[in-house]
């Protein structure tokens, strides 16, 4: 009876997702423009997560892979441990203000053959997204070859064992893995596949949280206590992701332990995960003082890390699968759950449709006006009323007040960096 509930509502999961592709502008055959954050956003921001749903992967001649496409992250400030011999992450050493610096950050993927990791961790934004392949260059089984054999001199599957697939007595050796499974899931994710993708910025504490969270899941797995065992409905890709940022303090983790007929009602889904992400870093509410101080996850990560989701640097990016390509099929496929919540898609596209999330500038400028009408409003509750609620509100409102301070202040220094006042445009430095 339980299994039977449980592919009743996958059933209706499927029968109920919107085609996101449609809903962001284009025919289901559309291929996903990219549209990446200003090269300066890279000194502005040392640490940054980046969550991204990932398209179908269609290779030419080749099943495709799984509709629901796929969940990354993507860690700055975050590099891969080379000395571990499996897959771990350590703090990069300093600021790298070139996604090519090898100290960038790494990636972080979720492979359902693992069976004694939960993930692996690709060195720096360009492998990870890119394969190393401009995009004036063709995409033939020379660079894939190339790539693959980059990815293992890098160790990227180092220490890695897989599941037997069916038919297997033994498992296929990790080059023929990396070539067949790996690539295009776990690094050079744009030869194959289209990515959605929401940056939020943290502090290096929030960071480290979402680094020791997942190196406890590797150390566990690769030690033997556990076997990693991915489950389409639970414990995949997007559960990974989304607790990753809930380790951080971003929300509140999901279990990835409920019995089949209740994870149903739990499942995370690529497309949604980043649409919550997206939605979270651009609508929460950081004028609304009584709102934030009611809620226990935010009020701590104020506290803590000085540290609300919607924040300067909060962006949306998309990263279009490489164009010229013999080896793909570029058609882009990727779909929202949408029974157990109506309209997610919309809400994304409508998102994607505003330059305040989408360009640095714009955003800085955003949220600087936000910040400055938070403090011009400042007196609103104070009086007698703040008096009634005694000392432990007033140091509340205080401390709420510090943080807008700093946020605009910081706000501020930032566009200044980028050779903007806050309010009139002015010529970059050094320009004539």
């Amino acid at each position: 009876m339980g299994s039977r509930l449980a592919l009743a509502v996958l059933v209706a999961l499927a029968t109920g997702c919107g085609a996101i592709e449609e809903l962001f502008g284009g025919p289901s055959d559309a291929v996903i423009p990219t549209s990446q954050a200003d090269p300066r956003y890279e000194e502005l921001f040392s640490h940054y997560a980046e969550l991204c749903a990932v398209s179908q992967i269609r290779p030419i001649g080749q099943p495709p892979g799984g509709i629901a496409g796929h969940a990354v992250l993507y860690l700055k400030g975050a590099c891969k441990d080379e000395s571990a011999g499996y897959p771990r992450l350590r703090p990069c050493q300093g600021n790298a203000t070139s996604a090519d610096d090898p100290e960038h950050g790494a990636g972080v993927s979720v492979n359902k053959w693992f069976k004694n990791v939960n993930w692996v961790a690709t060195p720096g934004r360009r492998l990870f997204f890119d394969g190393d392949l401009d995009d004036e260059q063709t995409l033939d089984r020379a660079h894939f070859d190339r790539t693959v054999q980059q990815a293992l001199r890098l160790g990227i599957l180092d220490g890695v064992e897989m599941h037997l697939k069916p038919g297997q007595s033994e498992p296929e050796p990790v080059a023929k893995f990396a070539a067949e499974e790996s690539i295009g899931t776990d690094f050079a994710l744009r030869f194959g596949r289209s990515l959605f993708c929401t940056r939020l910025p943290m502090p290096d504490a929030m960071l480290n949280r979402a680094l020791e969270y997942l190196n406890s899941l590797n150390d566990e797995y690769h030690s033997g206590e556990a076997t990693y065992d991915w489950k389409g409905y639970g414990d995949n890709c997007a559960y990974l992701s989304w607790n990753a940022l809930a380790a951080a303090g971003v929300w509140k983790p999901r279990s990835v332990r409920h019995l089949k007929t209740r994870q149903v009602f739990n499942i995370a889904v690529p497309a949604n995960v980043f649409v919550d992400a997206a939605r979270l870093s651009s609508e929460y509410p950081v004028e609304d003082f009584g709102a934030i101080r009611r809620d226990k996850l935010r009020w701590q990560g104020l506290l803590d890390n000085d540290w609300l989701p919607a924040l300067p640097g909060a962006l949306i990016e998309t990263l279009g699968v490489h164009e010229k390509n013999e080896l793909y099929d570029t058609k882009f496929r990727l779909l929202v759950a949408e029974v157990f919540e109506r309209g997610p898609s919309k809400r994304a596209a409508k998102l994607m449709r505003d330059e305040r999330f989408l360009d640095l500038e714009k955003n800085l400028r955003f949220y600087h006006k936000r910040y400055a009408a938070i403090l011009a409003g400042r007196g609103e509750g104070e009086g007698w009323m703040s008096r009634l609620r005694g000392e432990i509100y007033r140091e509340a409102r205080r401390r709420y007040y510090e943080y807008i301070e700093g946020a605009l202040a910081g706000t501020d220094a930032d566009l200044a960096r980028l050779g903007v006042k806050s309010g009139n445009r002015v010529r970059p430095p050094g320009s004539s």
